[in-house]
């Protein structure tokens, strides 16, 4: 019996590292965020159930410190899927069989940064 129960509960640990691994996407949110010219670029595989983004951060360079800018304003919505906004980031999510380039743009700011606004647009390729 405790057998069967360590093979049951690897086999669930497997499948849920699967299903992890199935909601990853690579690429960066890249420069340009404080000058309002931000360009991120992710890719993902229609296997991938969605791509989550980090929010984009307010560095100062002189303290060393980075404050993520998580309140989000959608400035353009994606053609080929949906946003969620958590405080995590944003999740991106292709329509169904969608494969190909889609973008969305952003306005972030923080309260712990009063003035700073950080702006730009990703752009996801669904393969």
């Amino acid at each position: 019996m405790r057998i069967l129960i360590a093979m049951i509960t690897l086999a669930a640990a497997g499948w849920l590292t699967l299903s992890d691994a199935q909601a990853a996407c690579t690429g960066t949110n890249g420069r340009g965020w404080g000058t309002g010219r931000g360009a991120g670029q992710f890719q993902m595989t229609t296997a991938d159930k969605s791509c989550r983004i980090s929010h984009p951060g307010i560095v100062n360079d002189r303290a060393g410190t980075r404050i993520v800018a998580n309140q989000v304003s959608i400035t353009r919505a994606p053609s080929s899927g949906k946003l969620a906004v958590s405080s995590g980031g944003i999740v991106y999510t292709p329509n169904k069989g969608f494969k190909g380039s889609d973008s969305f743009c952003t306005s972030n700011t923080t309260p712990k940064a009063p003035g700073e606004v950080l702006a730009g647009c990703v752009t996801i390729m669904v393969q």
